[in-house]
Formats: structure tokens, sequence, C-alpha cells
């Protein structure tokens, strides 16, 4: 009679809802939902049979009877908060709370959802809406406290709070405790003045209040206010704040102290403080960087300058096990690395023994190897550290500088050496002057293959003027030297001309900066003729001599580029002089021309709004137009950094339309205008007030 009776209920139920849901707007059909997006039988029945669940959170009493069941396993919903028993035949949920408490009383108070399972509480609310509180929930006393307001936790209050001294609560280096700094031009004290005359120096800054750093550690000091007490040898004599700390060893120790702030840093160790003549080392860097080994005993001082106006230093002492010194820092301890590898290194407290051609000056030390028959050798270098640049060179004789095969450097430095012949070989490593580096080495013995074309001088790509040659770096090694370029790998190409001939080079290394150079000899550096950098970068030269030439292509990226040779015929040249002022300008042909001139022993009669002013000697060329054209004037192939300047109708500051310095190539000035008829003078200047010299100007004019 019951399960008639409740299937009678239950269906009645139904209805009425649906009827008190329509009659409240809901409009029935799919969309009449519950909280949580279920729809409305749904809600009744529940997916697990249970009636009214609802968003009902239980309240920990048990729900109304759910679906039939025989055992209490029937019941189980898969809620752990949840307990549920089979009760005359029908589910009973029970929903217990305190399951879900996590012991944490500021998280809020969390509750157990018949179908969801634990809910989190809403966080304890401690806004008292008071600025000058700092508020936060206290999970020890399980309360809001209200502390008064100190950001900077330095026990004083904001001054703009009532009772606060504070005058900087975002700098615990400020207030009213704190004692006031000459020199750093902050009221230190908050008391309204600053630098008054009861101002003291801060802490560590001279040797009569050294930082103890014995123990080793982090440790954070501050330059405001310091004086530059002393000098060092790596630093310039200036204004640079400067902070002591003070080591005492009681055993031989590695030293390694680091300091860095807000701009350079200079790093000396001496015996004793204030004593120059007592100075160990002196670094420089950003951070600054001051590596010992196995330092005797006994008590050493630091002087540590800030190139800043004054700030905050974070200095790192660490200490530890006295190393060795490096066996191989002379030729007699090269160590040999005939069977390849890998090999660690150290450069601190290494002396620069021998001078590398692409090196600058370094600590170095050095390996041997020996082939008893042709190899390529493959070497790789790099810091520790994978940032300082690094340099090897091999020779054949380990003193002998003349005796070097290549020079490489790079952050990483690599080199192949292809084909090399039997003997015995000596790599010097080398780290930047100045710096104390860790460093990896990676040699390598494989087959020997040939140098690929343009790698050296001997087998030079030829280039074919029009044709542009596409080619690549990352097969090449750096074998020759540039005046416009670095130590990077390159690639050399070979023309010829049989008659003088205007030639056009051009080098595009996608994106890449590059150095172009053009010699009459491969491997012969004064034979250079020009040498121009740039992305893409051009030469130009005009009425080069019938010969054989050398182009050498450049770049700090191992990648792709392309190279253009353009040959026309000479053009004819115009050498012009007493061309001093606008007064006694040479006049242009209607046709334009290319002339040549030197403004050595001209005047500096004209500047410009660029070039550094332009304030060196200066010539003048006259244009007359009696139509609208297009000039165009370019000083390519000069001697020295030109300027050019586009005058109206006279020279001088007022009638200046338009100034070029390095428009065109290299420091070649280029100017490309549509002008209207009239009178209008190019007068060619230099970069600043020293740049004078032999200048080329070609002039076009044409139809716009």
């Amino acid at each position: 009679i019951l399960g008639p009776m409740r299937t009678m209920a239950k269906g009645l139920g139904r209805v009425l809802l649906r009827v008190a849901l329509a009659g409240c707007g809901g409009g029935g059909g799919p969309n009449d939902a519950g909280l949580d997006g279920t729809a409305v039988d749904a809600m009744v029945d529940g997916p697990s049979g249970r009636d009214g669940g609802g968003d009902d959170d239980g309240g920990g009493e048990a729900g109304p009877l759910g679906r039939p069941c025989a055992t209490d396993e029937d019941c189980d919903d898969g809620i752990d908060c949840t307990a549920e028993s089979c009760q005359m035949g029908r589910c009973q949920v029970v929903a217990d709370h305190a399951a879900c408490n996590d012991g944490v009383y500021c998280n809020g108070i969390e509750r157990c959802h018949p179908r969801r399972g634990c809910v989190a509480g809403e966080p304890v609310a401690c806004d008292d809406f008071d600025p000058c509180t700092i508020d936060a929930c206290d999970e020890e006393t399980k309360s809001c406290q209200h502390a008064p307001r100190d950001f900077d936790e330095d026990g004083e209050v904001d001054f703009r709070c009532m009772g606060g001294t504070d005058c900087d609560d975002f700098d615990p280096g400020r207030g009213a405790r704190v004692a006031e700094r000459c020199g750093n031009g902050v009221d230190d004290d908050c008391d309204g003045d600053i630098d008054e005359a009861d101002c003291g120096r801060p802490a560590h800054d001279d040797c009569s209040d050294p930082l103890d750093v014995s123990a080793g550690g982090r440790f954070v000091l501050d330059t405001a206010g310091a004086a530059p007490d002393h000098d060092l040898s790596c630093a310039p004599r200036g204004s640079q704040r400067d902070v002591v700390l003070r080591l005492v060893l009681d055993a031989p120790r590695d030293v390694d102290v680091v300091a860095e702030g807000e701009s350079l840093v200079w790093l000396a160790m001496e015996t004793t403080c204030g004593d120059t003549a007592t100075e160990l080392e002196c670094h420089l860097g950003f951070p600054g960087r001051l590596r010992a080994r196995n330092v005797p005993p006994g008590e050493y001082f630091f002087v540590v300058k800030d190139a800043s106006d004054g700030g905050e230093l974070v200095v790192d002492v660490t200490l530890s096990d006295p190393t060795p010194d490096p066996a191989n820092a002379e030729c007699a301890g090269a160590v040999d690395v005939s069977e390849g590898g890998r090999f660690e290194g150290t450069l601190v407290d290494v002396s620069d023994s021998t001078d590398l051609g692409c090196g600058s000056g370094g600590a170095d030390a050095v390996y041997r190897f020996t082939l008893t028959e042709p190899r390529d050798v493959v070497v790789a270098l790099n810091s520790t550290s994978g940032t300082d640049s690094m340099a090897f060179e091999l020779r054949s004789g380990c003193d002998d500088e003349g005796s070097a095969l290549r020079c490489t450097r790079g952050e990483p430095a690599l080199a192949r050496y292809h084909q090399l012949p039997a003997g015995t070989y000596y790599l010097w490593v080398e780290g930047a002057s100045g710096l104390e580096v860790d460093y990896r080495l990676e040699i390598a013995f494989e087959a020997p293959t040939p140098p690929p074309p343009g790698d050296v001088c001997a087998d030079p790509v030829v280039l074919t003027p029009g044709e542009p040659y596409v080619g690549t770096l990352l097969d090449k090694q750096d074998d020759l030297s540039t005046s416009c370029g670095f130590s990077y790998r390159d690639a050399v190409h070979r023309f010829t001309l049989t008659e003088p001939r205007d030639v056009l080079l051009t080098a595009d290394g996608g994106g890449s900066f590059v150095s172009l150079s053009l010699r009459s000899e491969c491997a012969a550096e004064p034979s250079e003729l020009r040498c121009d950098s740039g992305s893409p970068a051009t030469t130009r030269l005009r009425a080069l001599p019938a010969g054989d030439y050398y182009v050498v292509v450049e770049s700090y990226r191992a990648s792709g580029y392309s190279l253009r040779l353009d040959v026309s015929p000479p053009t004819p040249v115009t050498d012009v002089s007493g061309n001093d002022t606008c007064a006694s300008a040479f006049v242009v042909p209607s046709g334009g021309g290319f002339f040549r001139g030197d403004t050595s022993g001209l005047a500096d009669d004209y500047g410009g709004s660029c070039g550094g002013g332009a304030t060196s000697p200066d010539a003048a060329f006259q244009v007359d137009l009696t139509e609208r054209k297009r000039l165009v004037a370019r000083t390519d192939g000069s001697g020295f950094d030109t300027v050019l300047t586009l005058h109206m109708g006279a020279c001088g500051e007022a009638t200046e339309r338009v100034c070029d310095d390095d428009g065109g190539e290299s420091t070649a000035s280029l100017i490309d205008r549509v002008l209207e008829p009239g009178t209008w003078f190019v007068v060619v200047d230099g970069f600043g007030s020293g740049s004078a010299g032999e200048y080329l100007l070609e002039v076009t004019l044409t139809d716009p």
C-alpha cells in the first residue's frame, strides 16, 4: 500500500512543482533549471535518484528518502562527506560537514554539498576599511589583527597616520630613528632637512668600520651617502662611492666575492686597508667579481666601488677548500689532449703568458696534441657561465706567436682545422681581459676533409659581374683579418678586371651585420683597398685598375649571405679646388658629374644640423636649376667620415634644407631630393670638428 501511495505523492509533487514554476514566469521547458544548471526533473530525482536534492546542503540532517534499495551498498553515491543508508527500502543520505573541515580558520568554514562534496567556505574578511592599518587574519589566535601601517617593517608608522614618524614607508633606511647620512641628498631622519650639520656616514664607509665577512654568506650594503675614500688600480679617479669589507682567514681558502648593484661595480682586494700599494687584485663588472685561489691565512680587505649615485649593493662571499695552481699556465706544463675529449679548466689567478691574434690580453692556458697522420681537428671552447667571450689559437710552436695557424673568438668559440698535417701542435685558450673564468674545452679528431669552396685563399669562389652569389658562413672558418670586421667566420671570393672599371660590391646577410673587404692580395690585410660594414654592406671603387681582386665577407652570425658584383665603365672625374665657400662654389654642369677634391686645407665656414654639428673644413658646390629636377648627391668612396648639407639660395643655418651623415656607403653621405627651380648649394663637410681629407662627390640630375 505504501509503495503506490508514495508513487502517487511523488507524481503529484512533480506536477505541483512545475505549475509553481510556470506561475513564477519560469516558462517551463528545457530552460527550467536548478541553481547548478541541472534540469528540474534531475533536481527532484537527482542523478542518484535522491528526491529533493536541489542545492540544499543537507544541513547535516537526513534528507528525504530516495531511490529503492535493498542494502546500504545500493545507496552509495560516491561522495566522501555523505553517509548513506537503506531505510525501509529507500535510500537516506546525511551530509557530514565535519568531514570537510580542513582545520584552517582563516580560509572559512567548509561545507558538505550532497552532490558536489566538500565546498570551500568564504575566507574570513578582516578589512576594517582603515587605510592606516594593515589587516590580516591570524591563524594562531584565530582572529583578525589590525596592525599599524608599517609597510617597510622598520618599526615606524607611516607619517600620514596618527602618531606616525616614517616619511617613506617603503624604505626601511628612512625614519625618525635613522641617522641622517651626509651627501646623499635625502632626508634620512624625516625631520624635514637634508644633509644637516649633524649628518654622519653610512656603515662600513671606510677602513674604521669594515663589514666582517669572515664567515661568508650574503650581505646587503647601502652606498647612499658613502664617500669616495679609496683609489683603485682598475677604477678611474672620481666620485664612485665605496664601502669596505674585512676577511680574516685562519687557513688557506679559495675566495669568491661577487658584488652587484644598479650599475658597474669595482672590486679590489688589499692586505692593508686603504693602501693601494698592497692591492692584490682589482676587477670591474656588472656584477663585479673577484676570485682568488689558495689564499694564505691572514687579514684581507675588499673595497667595493659603486658607479651609481648610491644605492643597494648585494655582496656574496663564498669560501671553499683551496685548489692548486693550474699546471698548464706555461708551455712546460701544457696538458696533452691527443686522445681528444672534454677538459675542464680555470683562469683564476692565472697570468697572461702570451698574446693571441684575436685575444684581448686576458689570462691564458695551453694544451698540446700530436697527430701521426693528417686529421680534421674540431675545437669548441666556452666559459662555464656561457656568457663570457673566449678565444683560442692553434700554433705549431708553443712560444712562437708567429707560428699561429688560426685564432678564433666567440661565445662559444668554435673551429674546424681541415686536413691538419702530422705533427705536434699547441692550443692556447684565453679569457677576456680582467675576467677570471672557468671554462670547458672540447677537442675531437676526425677523418681529413678538404675545406669547402671559399673557406681559404687557395680556393676562392669566383664572382661573375651581375650575377648574385648565394653562400653560407656556416661551414667556414675565421682565416682572414679585415680592418672593419672582427674575429668571425669569413668567406673569400675573387674577380678579375681586364681593364679599369668602376666596381660596386653589395653583401647582404639577411638582416645580419656583415663586413666587406676588397683587397689585391687575399691573405695580406695591408693590400686592403676598402672595408665597409653594414646590413647590407656596400663598397664602391672608381676606375679600379685591371688585375685580380679578392673579396672577404665576414659576419658574427654563421648564416647565409648573398654577394653581388657590378662593374661599369669608369666615370670621368673632375678635380675641384678653390671652392671653399658658397661665394666661390664650383658650378655643377646641368648633367651633373663626378668630382674629386680635398677639404684638408679649407676653412670651416658652415655647420650642419647633423653629423655632430659638422664643424670640420668644408667645400661648396652650386646647382642652378631652370626646371624641377631630382638631385642625388653622394660621397661614396671618400677618405673620411663625410657630412652633406643642402642649402637653398645661399649657405648658412637658416637656408639648410637637408643634412645627412651616414646615408651612403659606410660613413659616406647621401642626399636624394626633388628640387624646384632656383639656385641650390651642396656643401661637403665632415663629422664633428676633425674630419677632413680627400672626398668624392657624385651629383646626378634627372627628371623627377
